[in-house]
């Protein structure tokens, strides 16, 4: 793996375990064995709201949820997450025009929006450069808070 300027490799700057919502379980499959065989841990749930309890119990580095669910739909569970003073980083997919939704996830601050069409062997990729652009923006707002 190539390394960066300071020295780390791609896999290190990934995130580490990715919860992914979505309620097509062929999609979570799919997705979840991608995600693996580019060595990213992903636990998977159908369901927002066990979504919620995954966040609010176990570590999670990256929320990447799926935008139109029928139980609550992922903008929706993200307002639920702020709400719950849970702030994770969010991706979102969808199967919908991306530009429909750019202005309200930006609102919410997420990192992104996927298209789920475009996303066929660059998933992985393309969230570790917004996670990676993410935590460099951490790093650069606590450095400049001392």
């Amino acid at each position: 793996m190539k390394p960066t300027p300071s020295g780390e490799t791609q896999r290190d700057l990934a995130p580490v375990h990715i919860l992914y919502i979505d309620d097509d379980e062929v999609a979570l499959v799919a997705t979840q064995l991608q995600l693996m065989r580019d060595g990213i841990q992903a636990e998977t749930t159908a369901y927002p709201l066990e979504g919620i309890s995954i966040l609010a119990s176990q570590t999670v580095d990256l929320v990447v949820i799926d935008v139109m669910m029928p139980e609550i739909d992922g903008l929706d569970f993200v307002r639920l997450m702020r709400s719950l003073d849970l702030h994770h980083p969010v991706v979102f997919l969808t199967g919908a025009d991306i530009e429909h939704i750019k202005h309200e996830v930006r609102g919410l601050g997420a990192l992104g929006v996927l298209s789920k069409t475009e996303r066929k062997g660059r998933l992985s990729e393309r969230l570790r450069e917004l996670y990676q652009q993410s935590q460099s923006s951490l790093g650069a707002a606590a450095a400049s808070a001392f």
